[in-house]
């Protein structure tokens, strides 16, 4: 079972889940071709495939942080699901179908089951993509009307004078296809269609009408297109011919019903042969002047469509910034005495930025005093690209550096690569709709690389991966801090006015606190950062005062920025800082002579002595240690209770074989 658990877990992220977003949108998979809108207009969609097991499918709600979860339509498999988490979440349902389907036993059914469950109290709001279900239940029903918008392309076509696309679908009862088809016979116009059945030929050969057929193809290069229809309110093929610059004429709509367009592209009635063919010509003669006012229409309908979907989705929204950023992204390099790995580094990161976002990328390259020959290979570099921005300053430390970094970015969202590592070509393009579309932050794994092998570190770590929450498991790992398999978005630092310590471990008294304001993040289950640990790396130094100046200083930032914490509190500081404290501040004391320790435990007990204490009082730490076997256990609970008198010296004393937590894991039990 927890393989399978695992597979799913991955299953879920290969499906691009956003973790800690403010809902989830779940779409059965007969409706899979409205994917692409759900996912543009909400950005965060599963498909949801009933023949699958749906507790394990569904396991990923829990996983990843989400407060509301949002239905569309209705399948049997629902209600089980919404009895598991009603308590938790928000439930919410969008229905697509129309007043006019309710001729439809099957759709009348399925919004009965929707009713059935707003009346039991187990749903909070409904939406309704159809305005005449909004005008009937609004008083009746917390509701509101949804405008699905689609992503607007730019299109060259050459239209064909002579052909009308059909864009309805022949077998529905409820479309106007044959009066459509009919319409053509008396213009002498060629059908283009999407697909041709045994009927429709028939048909087409009766009547003399002539067709052609590309499924693909069968909304692009018409002088016009025809969606006539009494019970669809599907506005998205709507939008996306006008886009196409095809003019497409609806039947009786409310989506046009207060524009100018409606002159030209509504009919009065949706089954009068006269009334399609005279429209037609009127749009033909039309065309330009049409496509001009929609340019009006099309700006306010996607407004209209954000405020509908902000309506319904009825949280606080952050005010948007409107920052004019001058690139998209920046990336920067922190170099100090790296000339064997530099050129590796710079060429993977260049190798990596797609083509299509080269002019709106920037390359920091920060030398922070380096006295080997680092700087003619920047300097080569700068030359060759014109992306490249060198910076030389005196040497001042990695979080100096990366303070440098933020401050001279001009990109909407950063990246930091260190000089000594490498990315992989696909670092940058599997993330770009992500930084299209305003997620917060994005993070890869670890591909760990020594003299001797490589392997994968996972920025979730397994316990959490295989049964747990998922966005605990972003939020508790190992290099949760680490800034390099990550990028940013940049106004994330600015609006906390927060800069890195100019000290070792810079990141753990600073991105913690960005994950927490960040509110959409993506995570990809891939190795794209290439981490090389080397013997003469910064990183490999002894940690020295380090540790101890980064913890004092994440204390005083968690007092400030603790309200953005929406985890277990004492639960991240158990995850987050008690193998650090174990490996980088009580394993010191073990080293040192009676001189250093004195000066050292004092400089402990003034800069951490209430993180320490909080720690070592912390239940999830504490059953860490009662996991230990009898002797060990004792040991640490006495060493604590005497560091938190005071006495730790007198401790060390009467001590003959001190015990290090060496092998000290965020986690506690078997791993296997």
């Amino acid at each position: 079972m927890q393989e399978v658990l695992r597979n799913v877990g991955e299953i879920m992220i290969d499906k691009k889940i956003i973790y800690n977003d403010e809902y989830l949108v779940i779409l059965p998979i007969k409706l899979q071709n409205m994917q692409n809108t759900f996912e543009y207009t909400f950005k965060n969609i599963y498909v949801y495939n009933h023949l699958e097991n749906s507790d394990l499918q569904f396991d990923i709600i829990n996983k990843s942080n989400f407060k509301q979860i949002i239905f569309v339509d209705y399948i049997n498999e629902y209600s089980n699901i919404i009895n598991k988490y009603r308590n938790n979440h928000v439930i919410k349902f969008i229905y697509t179908k129309s007043l006019g389907s309710f001729s439809n036993t099957e759709n009348y059914k399925i919004f009965n089951e929707i009713v059935n469950l707003y009346e039991k109290k187990k749903v909070d709001k409904i939406a309704f993509l159809d305005s005449n279900l909004y005008k009937l239940f609004k008083k009746k029903y917390n509701c509101c009307t949804l405008f699905l918008d689609v992503e607007k392309k730019i299109y060259s076509n050459k239209y064909n004078k002579k052909r009308i696309g059909l864009l309805n679908d022949s077998n529905n009862p409820n479309h106007s296809f044959y009066n459509e088809l009919s319409a053509l016979s008396f213009n002498k116009y060629k059908a283009s269609l999407k697909s041709i059945d045994k009927r429709t030929k028939n048909f087409t050969k009766l009547f003399g009408i002539k067709y052609t057929t590309n499924k693909n193809k069968y909304m692009d290069n018409n002088v016009v297109n025809l969606y006539i229809n009494f019970t669809d309110n599907n506005n998205v093929l709507f939008l996306e011919s006008m886009d196409r610059e095809v003019p497409c004429i609806l039947g009786n709509n409310d989506l046009i019903q207060d524009s100018s367009l409606k002159k030209y592209l509504m009919l009065e009635s949706d089954d009068s042969i006269d009334e399609i063919k005279d429209k037609i010509e009127l749009v033909k003669n039309n065309r330009e002047s049409i496509i001009k006012e929609y340019k009006v229409f099309r700006e306010n309908y996607s407004k209209k469509s954000k405020e509908s979907i902000d309506d319904f989705l009825e949280y606080e929204m952050e005010e948007q910034k409107r920052i004019e950023y001058q690139k998209l992204l920046s990336i920067v390099v922190p170099v100090y005495n790296t000339e064997k790995y530099l050129k590796k580094c710079l060429d993977s990161i260049i190798k990596a930025i797609p083509n299509e976002i080269k002019d709106k990328t920037e390359i920091l390259i920060i030398n922070d005093g380096s006295t080997d020959n680092s700087e003619t290979i920047i300097k080569e570099y700068e030359t060759k690209y014109n992306f490249i921005k060198y910076i030389f300053q005196k040497n001042r430390g990695l979080g100096n550096v990366r303070n440098v970094g933020l401050k001279n970015a001009k990109g909407k969202y950063i990246a930091s690569i260190d000089s000594d590592d490498s990315i992989n070509k696909n670092f940058f393009k599997e993330c770009l709709n992500d930084l299209k579309n305003d997620v917060d932050v994005v993070i890869y794994d670890w591909l760990t690389v020594t003299n001797e092998t490589k392997y994968e570190t996972s920025a979730i770590e397994w316990i959490f991966k295989k049964k747990y929450n998922q966005y605990e498991g972003l939020m508790y790992t190992t290099i949760m801090p680490s800034t390099c398999n990550k990028i940013f978005k940049k106004e994330l630092y600015d609006d906390l006015k927060i800069e890195f310590v100019e000290d070792k471990y810079e990141d753990l008294s600073t991105n913690p606190f960005i994950l927490f304001k960040a509110k959409k993040i993506r995570y990809y289950q891939k190795p794209y950062y290439e981490y090389y640990i080397r013997s003469d790396s910064y990183m490999r130094t002894p940690a020295g005062l380090s540790m101890i100046h980064i913890l004092n200083e994440f204390s005083s930032r968690f007092k400030k920025y603790k309200e953005y914490c929406n985890l277990n509190i004492e639960k991240f500081m158990y995850y987050t800082l008690s193998w650090r404290i174990e490996e980088y501040v009580i394993n010191q004391i073990y080293e040192k002579d009676q001189k250093e320790l004195d000066e050292y435990l004092k400089h402990v007990y003034e800069k951490i002595y209430d993180i320490m204490e909080q720690i070592f009082n912390n239940k999830y730490y504490l059953e860490m240690v009662n996991s230990l076997d009898e002797n060990k256990k004792e040991y640490i609970l006495s060493r604590n209770k005497s560091f938190v008198e005071k006495s730790l010296k007198e401790f060390l004393k009467k001590v003959k074989e001190p015990f290090k937590l060496n092998a000290f894991t965020i986690y506690f039990g078997d791993k296997s």
